[in-house]
Formats: C-alpha cells, structure tokens, sequence
C-alpha cells in the first residue's frame, strides 16, 4: 500500500514538472525570439525590407531575396551598423557623437551605480548590527517611503539643485543617488541581519574597531551581494535617459541619444527606419550584453552565507 502511495506521488511530480519545463520552455522562446528578430533584422537591407515586396518563404529566412527571373540576391548587409553609427549622434553643441554619450553614460551609469550601492549597504550595516532606537526609526522610514508614493519631488529636487548651484552637473547626479531609501536597502539589511556575530567577536576581542570590523570582515562575506546589487544598479542607470537629461542636458547618454536617432534621424517609414533603428538599438545594448557574459554567474548566483564550525 504504501508503494501504491509512494508511486502516485512520484507520477504526479513528474506531471507538474513537466508542465512547468513546458511553460518555462514557452517563455523562454517568447523572450528569445524578438532579441533574434532584432538580430536578424539589424542585418537586412533597407531598401528591400518592405515585406509587402519580399516574398515569404525559407529564401528570406536563409537571407536571400528570390528573384522574378529565379536568382537569389542576399539581403544581409552591415551598412545599417555603420549608418547607425555615423549618425547615432544629437545636434547640440556642435553634435554630439555615439564615442561621447558612450563616456557620459559609462561616468554616469558607473558612479551612480556606485554611489547608490554604497550608501544603503552601510546603512543598513549600522541598522542591522547595532541595535539603537534610531536604527529602528531609520527602517522604520525606509518602509513608509516604499509603501507611500511621493508625489511632485521631481521640482523640489530641480529647485534644490539650482540653489546649490550644481545645475548640469554630474556631482548633482551623485548627490541625488546618495540616499538609502528603496528595495537595495532592505536586501542589505537582511544579508547582514543573517550574519552570525561569531564572525566579528574574535576581530572585537582583539581590538579591531568597528570601521575595520565592517570593511575586513562583514563586506567581504557580502561582496556577492554588493556585486549582484551594483550591477543591477548599473544596468538600471544605463538604460535611464530622464534623470541625465533633467539634471546633466548639455552631456546626453545613450538612452536619450536612442530616443534622438529613432525620433529624429531614422524615424520615418519608407526610409529605412526599422532595421537601421534596430540596429542602433543593438549597439547600445553591446555594453550591457558584454557585462552580462562576464557576470552572469553572478548576477543568477544565490546570495548565501557560511556557517561557522565551533
């Protein structure tokens, strides 16, 4: 009887497995394929892109036109990659090219993301692991700022920046991500809540001081953490074309350079706007591709921490 059970319970395991590698694999392919038409299409030649003119079969898949008279003409050019890059660029200023919004974004992406990392991760240090009735207070502040949205902090923010005077200032970027409030703080608070103070006893009873005790000891048994969380900050930051363009307009990055192309240089239809559109949009996702391949182990990676063996 008890194998009857046991069986039964084996069978309708594997039917759930099943039906969620199934539904996985569904949305794998929904994800998968618009980045392999975006691929595709940021190699076709415009003038012939028309699929009203292009016949429908394997020939187009495989990348040739067939012709009326029976030949085939390939349609894969790279011309699209190079007028995306010679045009990729905003008419300010004497224009402003791809090369120059690519280091606008990298200082701005990579010192937000910075800045934006470091200062909730040693707030929440000092909440999780001193227990003071401020820290109390300061988680308690973190969550009703989460919890209530703030409305019309965007023109206070531009009219304290303006009486600071660091309007169209990258320190003015800095300054506004230097805060703890947000979901990074939470996630720090709990990585450091879960550490045993078996690891910073030993460092206390031979002096080291607090400072030392966070940098030496705790920081590092987070470093996955702080890695994971710094460059979900970057990407983030990169992909952000609002804030740069309120607060730093005269130093466009990519994300509004992508916008700028599509709305103004190749955004009307007839004039080969998809695939050279396509193919300046792939450029700027090359940066977050290439970060992506070297960090994804990371980045996917469970946040754990060791035990201690007495």
């Amino acid at each position: 009887m008890i194998k009857v059970v046991e069986n039964k319970k084996r069978k309708h395991l594997s039917a759930t497995l099943i039906i969620l590698c199934v539904i996985l694999a569904i949305y794998t392919v929904i994800l998968i394929v618009p980045l392999l038409w975006a691929l595709y299409t940021s190699f076709v030649d415009y003038k012939i892109y028309d699929f009203g003119t292009v016949r429908k079969d394997l020939y187009m898949l495989l990348g040739f036109q067939r012709l009326k008279d029976g030949s085939f003409k390939s349609w894969f050019t790279i011309q699209n990659i190079v007028t995306a890059f010679t045009d990729f660029k905003v008419d300010m200023a004497g224009g402003v090219h791809i090369t120059e919004m690519f280091l606008y974004s990298v200082l701005y992406s990579g010192g937000c993301a910075i800045i934006a990392t470091i200062v909730p991760c040693v707030m929440a240090y000092l909440v999780a692991r001193f227990n003071y009735v401020f820290g109390k207070i300061v988680y308690a502040v973190v969550l009703v700022t989460m919890a209530i949205p703030i409305v019309g902090a965007l023109p206070s923010e531009i009219k304290m920046i303006d009486n600071l005077g660091l309007t169209d200032s990258l320190f003015a970027l800095f300054v506004l991500k230097a805060n703890f409030l947000g979901i990074y703080f939470l996630v720090f608070h709990a990585q450091f809540k879960g550490i045993p103070k078996d690891y910073t006893e030993a460092a206390e009873l031979d002096g080291a001081s607090d400072f030392k005790v966070m940098l030496g000891i705790i920081f590092p048994i987070s470093i996955g953490t702080i890695t994971t969380v710094m460059l979900l900050n970057f990407i983030s930051f990169w992909n952000d074309y609002q804030i740069p363009m309120i607060y730093w307009p005269s130093h466009p990055v990519m994300a509004y350079g992508m916008y700028y192309f599509v709305r103004y240089k190749h955004g009307q239809e007839g004039q080969g706007s998809t695939p050279v559109s396509v193919a300046a949009m792939i450029m700027v996702a090359i940066p977050i591709l290439i970060l992506f391949a070297f960090f994804n182990k990371k980045i996917m990676s469970n946040m754990s921490i060791g035990g201690v063996k007495g």
